[in-house]
């Protein structure tokens, strides 16, 4: 008999109700940490319930203890519920979701999982691996929310590998049945479905080839820490609750990563403010050429298209073991193309205790290598983003340095599955900002309210 590694189930959860609520898609957003200021008064605006309210409520001047984002999203939650807005489900389900989207270099695609309950597991047991380091202030903010409301209002995205597709096939019945909801999302273009799975013979099946595999983090390292160190308070607080008590668990959408749409975006590097004079251009220059091949795609003025198509074919085929980049230098009209020259020299330069796949990684070189040693930003300023900012959007890249808004771009291919995997395997983290698993699961589908009698 295998010995089970993860616990998986079916739950009890809160959601809009439809009576009240009959236009479900108005009230959800994107995840807390993808919305920006503009598109936070959007999502007000969008909705007097919108699930904005809670997971990243407006700060108003006068904040205190008594009251600040935290204890209104609190206020909020308990307003709903008694208002009706907010329902419980009787029996416990899987939620399936299935996202339809299309990108410029990679065409149409859909991704399917599961939102589910998930034992939380410390990460010394190998049972539930991260890839990505966390920062503090976002981890504080998480784990204030989550004590100021007591409930989990998003789900972290994690993938299995079921290399024989088990629970996939289970999910797939679902879809005889109508969605609850099937929303075409107005800013990305991407479509929602969801549906209840509670069939018991179906969430059993899950359940089963669940319990024996590894889950993997793909998107909410801070959601999830946030969620360990409110289990073990609550556990301190109340010895007597057991391993059945809410806070033991913990909100997933699953996604095995064997599923064909599955996607993970590369997340680009735009450099503003940078004091050339400290370091010239010269000097840059030749820092490049020491380690990297470089060539150059010239253009005249806005007549790019050619020169850029050929200089993204270059940069997208690069094989195993070989790193490019590709850049776009202010009032430069030209792309470039660097090429890591030796990777062996490389590794032996850089005097860090890590595994050779972790060295390699192309996040790794670009901030070891051409940002730390080259351009000379300190991991200080890094880990602030001084003088760094991150965007998936190839264009808004581009865009932002032609425009002479940012002074550099710095454009990156996706980190594969498969170093996904062996970091977090081998218990290592990669950079924040590695990696970027697209589409993102719309938040306010559902919410998991950790109380006992639930």
């Amino acid at each position: 008999m295998l010995e089970s590694v993860n616990e998986v189930r079916p739950f009890r959860v809160l959601h809009y109700n439809p009576d009240k609520i009959p236009d479900l898609g108005s009230c959800l957003s994107q995840p807390y940490d993808v919305i920006s200021a503009e598109r936070q008064e959007a999502y007000y605006r969008q909705h007097p319930h919108n699930v904005i309210r809670l997971i990243l409520g407006r700060e108003r001047p006068g904040d205190g203890p008594a009251d600040n984002r935290y204890t209104r999203a609190r206020a909020e939650l308990e307003r709903w519920r008694s208002e009706g807005v907010l329902h419980h489900t009787r029996t416990p389900s899987f939620w399936v979701l299935e996202q339809e989207f299309e990108l410029p270099e990679i065409g149409r695609r859909k991704v399917k999982g599961f939102i589910g309950l998930v034992r939380l597991q410390d990460y010394g047991s190998g049972r539930i691996l991260p890839h990505e380091k966390i920062m503090d202030r976002p981890l504080a903010d998480r784990l204030r929310l989550t004590e100021a409301t007591g409930a989990q209002f998003e789900y972290i995205w994690s993938i299995y590998r079921d290399q024989a597709y088990v629970v996939d096939n289970v999910l797939d019945q679902a879809e005889a049945s109508r969605p609850i909801l099937d929303y075409l999302e107005p800013e990305t273009q991407v479509r929602h479905r969801l549906w209840r799975l509670k069939d018991p013979e179906a969430c059993a099946a899950i359940r089963r080839t669940m319990e024996r595999l590894p889950i993997y983090i793909a998107d909410g390292h801070h959601r999830y820490q946030a969620m360990l160190t409110h289990r073990d308070r609550m556990r301190a607080l109340h010895p007597e609750a057991g391993p059945e008590a809410p806070w033991e668990f913990i909100m997933m959408f699953l996604v095995n990563s064997r599923h064909e749409g599955l996607t993970v975006l590369p997340t680009h590097r735009l450099l503003h403010d940078l004091d050339l004079r400290r370091r010239g251009l010269s000097d840059l220059h030749l820092g490049i050429l020491e380690h990297f091949h470089v060539k150059s795609y010239s253009f005249n003025g806005g007549q790019d298209s050619a020169a850029r198509r050929r200089w993204l074919r270059d940069l997208r085929d690069a094989e195993a073991g070989v790193h490019k980049f590709g850049a776009l230098i202010a009032g430069m009209n030209r792309y470039f193309l660097i090429t890591l020259r030796d990777a062996e020299a490389y590794e032996e330069m850089m005097e860090i205790d890590s595994s050779s796949a972790w060295k390699t990684l192309d996040v790794n070189i670009l901030n070891t290598l051409i940002l730390n040693r080259i351009v000379g930003i300190t991991e200080e300023e890094l880990a602030a983003q001084v003088n760094v900012e991150y965007t998936k959007d190839l264009e808004e890249a581009l865009e932002a340095v032609r425009a002479g808004r940012r002074q550099v771009a710095l454009i990156l291919n996706a980190t594969r599955l498969e170093d996904i995997f062996t970091i977090a395997d081998g218990g290592e983290k990669m950079p924040r900002k590695s990696t970027y698993f697209y589409p993102k699961p719309l938040s306010g589908l559902v919410f998991y309210p950790m109380e006992q009698d639930l």
